[in-house]
């Protein structure tokens, strides 16, 4: 147990532009006996309990709003993975939620496999799954949502709960796992999770391609879906991303390997295959589709492995590239919708010009492939309210503009407190009292994360 000041508001801020809650503690179990022991006398005390996986969270999933402790899963960080040379390995691993997307793949090189969600960030495999998690990887694998077989959780009044099984699928009863994936800790404690693993793609080819605009480069996305080109990452950015990113690289590109990209809209983009005529076809078929029809240009890739890993690592930083164009910015808002592919080039290019309009600083950029898009506005301390002002309004016309077309409020990084609002807009009265009768069954005397996802 921990009630350092340092610990504490850690465990209550995440990476959220949200105001900092701290818990009145910090408590970190090493067993799931541990767990339902620190449940159940919370659940007799009526005690908050906020789960904690990495801290990456960015809707201010971590703030303990009505007090209560903080229980870090760092220490459940076990990988059971059967590697029987005798027979072909199921390809699945069991792990404690506790453990690390980076660290789960550094653990299973030797087999040949990987787990395939990349949000990005370093997350927690538990984290991942309550916030139902995807990221650049999600166009050709899916999101956690497809990628984990089953889990076990510690409900409020302690009882242990295993959801799913190994098996490729199931109809039995009730799909707990995914009730349980997107609950952001509200309804239990994930402690174990079952995943699907895939084979390390043999061949590999990275791609970038520049646009004269946004809806060009955009539309250009949707053609490669509906010709059935398979894209494994597909990624687009608009001038002020791309500027951010060149910026950011410049004086970090220390092993040369990043080259700047031309100052337009830009798609990043990958392919895998099982030969490489395989992976240059669909290469091929990509620049043919851009160029020829969407008036792209620059087209260029390359299969040099590490040229690959920086290209990737440095669109991950593009948070951080955003956060730099905004000096004595630490956080942003950070907007999160999700809509159909063939509005996704409305919906860019209206927030891209919401930006302009607006004279803020705000790069647009997103997962293309399946719909997902951000606008980082970096926040500082010295902002005015008409700033704050305007940046909001940018976040609430993209959401706006999103349920309008059928889309989500968020694609990726969960509701928290932040999008509780939007939420009901989303879903309405009639879905809003599911989610609290599903609630109030489970979690009667609300010490679950309270205040986060419906009230």
């Amino acid at each position: 147990i921990s009630t350092n000041s340092y610990d504490l508001m850690t465990h209550g801020k995440g990476e959220s532009y949200h105001p900092t809650a701290p818990p009145a503690a910090v408590v970190s179990p090493t067993c799931i006996e541990d767990v339902v022991a620190i449940v159940r006398h919370c659940s007799l005390r009526k005690i908050p309990i906020i789960p904690f996986g990495a801290g990456t969270s960015v809707e201010g999933h971590l703030a303990a709003l009505h007090g209560g402790i903080s229980m870090d899963m760092c220490k459940f960080d076990t990988i059971e993975f059967e590697d029987n040379e005798e027979s072909l390995p199921d390809a699945i691993v069991c792990v404690g939620a506790g453990v690390t997307r980076k660290r789960l793949n550094e653990e299973l090189r030797h087999s040949g496999m990987e787990f395939v969600v990349d949000p990005g960030a370093d997350a927690t495999i538990g984290g991942m799954v309550a916030c139902g998690a995807s990221g650049t990887t999600a166009v050709k694998y899916g999101t956690m949502r497809e990628n984990i077989l089953g889990l076990t959780c510690v409900l409020p009044d302690g009882t242990v709960a295993k959801c799913g099984t190994r098996a490729p699928k199931s109809s039995a009863g009730y799909d707990l796992t995914s009730l349980m994936t997107g609950s952001e800790g509200t309804l239990g404690i994930i402690t174990h999770v079952t995943c699907k693993l895939h084979p390390i793609p043999q061949h590999v080819i990275a791609a970038v391609c520049s646009f004269e605009n946004l809806h060009q480069a955009a539309e250009a996305v949707a053609t490669l879906k509906l010709c059935g080109v398979p894209v494994a990452r597909c990624e687009l950015l608009d001038e002020a991303s791309v500027g951010a990113f060149n910026a950011y690289n410049a004086s970090r590109n220390e092993s040369g390997k990043i080259k700047l990209v031309e100052v337009k809209p830009t798609l990043f983009l990958e392919f895998q295959g099982a030969s490489t005529a395989a992976v240059e076809e669909q290469a091929a078929m990509t620049e043919s589709i851009c160029l020829g029809d969407y008036g792209g240009t620059n087209f260029r890739y390359t299969s040099d492995e590490a040229e690959r890993k920086e290209l990737w690592s440095a669109r991950h930083n593009l948070y951080y590239a955003s956060l730099a164009l905004r000096p004595g910015s630490e956080s942003a808002i950070l907007t999160d919708a999700c809509v159909p592919l063939s509005k996704f080039a409305e919906l860019v290019s209206a927030t891209a010009q919401d930006v302009k309009d607006l004279g803020v600083v705000g790069p647009c950029f997103g997962h293309a492939g399946d719909g997902n898009f951000h606008c980082i506005l970096p926040v500082t301390k010295g902002d005015s309210q008409k700033y704050l002002s305007k940046l909001h309004k940018v976040n609430d016309n993209l959401i706006r503009r999103t349920l309008q077309v059928g889309g989500t409020c968020t694609g990726e990084h969960g509701v928290g407190y932040g999008k509780m609002n939007y939420l009901q807009q989303q879903y309405g009265p009639g879905g809003i009292h599911m989610m609290r009768m599903i609630k109030q069954g489970l979690d009667p005397q609300n010490i679950m994360n309270p205040g986060k996802v419906v009230r």
